[in-house]
């Protein structure tokens, strides 16, 4: 396989890549001992897109046609209004004991079809937690678009047809079941009932937090997002190169809301490792055009003009607002390194990533990387360069031989040169 020695590298440490991209099944995980944030989130992902899960909501229309009910009969005594089977024994005996003349009294028996079943409040219950799955849950309405999790998608109308169109389902009461419940309807003869038990018993197990290393080892097994585009790929064989020095690191899903990959704890400082991103709101990769417009360098009033006509031209010609933000970055990799106690930023470490063998397209990396340290601000707008917090970059190059490893704070490495050191 293309990349295998990059997929490989990636897929032990980085369990947590839920963008752009196709299945990377049996991944190679040895690094599964490390702690993870929302891996409630992540199994709750890999539970609806299962084959097991699918293969239910695939088999829901037919399997509902079978569902079974029950009978409840109900004796009452009834005066004047008779309402089901007259029992006429216990009717003659029930007025002996009142009075003989009373002609209007009656025992009865009713006779009622029910499907509250225990296998139908498992099968109910099941029904309304995929629908909650397939159609409200923020977390994996993330994955809508995304081409591996299209099964779900075409099959979740299955589910919204069971549960709110079958006239069966319907006459169900929607209700929460014990694990007593669900796992006697594990035995039951009808698959459907034995799949819904099974499937329902995973989810309360999840929404209880009752998983162990050995969940964590099968979703990191089973589940890696291997990104579609190469560059990303190798941006995070960067990043790996990064974390493989570190110990007790948290790490974060990057599923497209959330750009932080990992943290860990040196001594009295915490570290942040962000990937593709402006970081936390300690830190802005912002220059504003005001700031150029002040100036009275003549480069910089000319450069300051042709900008707002630019914006002006714009407006006319494609009715296009743009950003009066006149330089914006996004690093491929950001570490803040901050004081626990204090909270204040004492170190910004700045990634830029080229997997080029070119000279070239490195040295446009390089100077990529010297603006986001020279332009960066904190979030009071003051460019930190200036101020107390330690800058430095990091250039990350694919096979290139560089004449020096590090100077001016910059350190650069390439595939020939792996040593990351932070």
């Amino acid at each position: 396989m293309k990349f295998e020695w990059m997929i490989s590298e990636v897929s032990n440490y980085l369990y947590g890549y839920l963008k752009d991209g196709v299945i990377q099944i049996d991944s190679v995980i040895h690094h599964a001992d490390f702690t993870i944030d929302r891996l409630q989130d992540l199994l709750k992902l890999r539970f609806i897109k299962s084959d097991h899960t699918i293969a239910f909501m695939k088999s829901l229309e037919k399997e509902l046609a079978s569902i079974k009910s029950s009978t409840n009969s109900t004796t009452m005594e009834s005066y004047y209004e008779v309402r089901g089977e007259i029992l006429w024994e216990e009717t003659l005996h029930r007025r002996l004991q009142t009075n003989p003349k009373d002609h209007y009294r009656f025992i009865t028996r009713e006779t009622e079809r029910t499907f509250n079943t225990d296998e139908n409040l498992v099968l109910k219950e099941l029904l309304s937690k995929l629908y909650t799955y397939c159609y409200d849950d923020q977390f994996l309405k993330l994955f809508a678009a995304r081409p591996w999790y299209e099964d779900v998608m075409n099959n979740r109308r299955n589910v919204e047809d069971a549960l709110y169109h079958n006239i069966y389902v319907s006459k169900i009461e929607k209700q929460k079941v014990s694990d007593r419940i669900i796992n006697k309807a594990k035995t039951h003869r009808k698959k459907i009932y034995r799949e819904a038990a099974y499937l329902l018993y995973f989810i309360h197990q999840l929404e209880q937090g009752n998983y162990t290393s050995e969940h964590l080892k099968d979703v990191l097994h089973e589940f890696f997002i291997l990104p579609a585009n190469e560059d990303v790929l190798f941006e995070l064989y960067w990043i790996v190169q990064i974390l493989k020095k570190q110990n007790n690191a948290e790490y974060y899903l990057m599923d497209g809301t959330n750009s932080k990959v990992a943290s860990w704890a040196d001594g009295e400082y915490d570290f942040h490792l962000y990937h593709d991103s402006a970081g936390s709101n300690r830190v802005r990769f912002a220059v504003h055009s005001d700031e150029i417009a002040e100036s009275e360098n003549p480069y910089l009033i000319h450069e300051s003009r042709s900008f707002y006509k630019y914006h002006q031209l714009a407006q006319t010609f494609f009715n296009k607002e743009k950003s009066l933000n006149y330089w914006r970055g996004r690093p491929d990799i950001l570490i803040e390194k901050v004081h626990r106690e204090s909270k204040q930023l004492a170190e910004l470490i700045i990634g830029e990533i080229k997997n080029t063998q070119s000279i070239n397209y490195a040295s446009k990396g390089l100077s990529e990387l010297v603006s986001y340290m020279h332009l960066v601000k904190d979030k009071n707008g003051q460019y930190l360069i200036d101020s107390d917090v330690l800058i430095r970059g990091l250039l990350c190059l694919g096979e290139i031989e560089v004449d020096r490893a590090e100077q001016e704070k910059v350190r650069i490495v390439s595939l020939y040169n792996k040593e990351v050191t932070i």
